[in-house]
């Protein structure tokens, strides 16, 4: 397996667990600027829905083979899951925001790893996914100014 196709797996690892935060979020949030958070919160996990299934393909198309059981999920991610409780709107931001950081972070050495390998394809996807991450941790960073 090449490295590009471990770092896309841990990435899909990810977002499989964040997509199901985000929608526990989504759930669960209470507080002042609950309707604009509760929005967003579906804005941002019907994306990363989108990118689970990009990503998967990406994979395969590199032939590698994706991970896509929960079992995989659990035992990879590097991200917490959600609780199932209520939680504040500053307290979902401040903790969406870390994981959008750490999954920038993430896809940055992914397409470190990427471009070593000559895998101009999986760098190109990376860069659209690069950008969507800096742009929405600017409007989190915002929020809680």
């Amino acid at each position: 397996m090449s490295k590009t196709v471990e770092k896309l797996n841990l990435y899909l690892v990810n977002l499989n667990v964040l997509y199901r935060k985000v929608q526990n979020y989504h759930w669960n949030v209470i507080g002042k600027g609950f309707f604009t958070i509760h929005a967003k919160l579906e804005d941002f996990y019907d994306g990363i829905s989108e990118q689970i299934d990009e990503v998967a393909e990406r994979i395969l198309s590199v032939g590698g083979r994706p991970y896509g059981t929960l079992k995989d999920y659990l035992e990879l991610t590097t991200l917490k899951e959600a609780e199932n409780k209520e939680i504040s709107v500053e307290n979902v931001v401040n903790s969406v925001k870390s994981d959008f950081e750490a999954m920038l972070n993430l896809l940055k050495e992914t397409k470190e790893v990427a471009d070593s390998e000559n895998d101009y394809g999986t760098s190109a996807m990376l860069d659209e996914y690069i950008s969507e991450y800096e742009k929405n941790l600017w409007m989190l960073n915002a929020y809680l100014k």
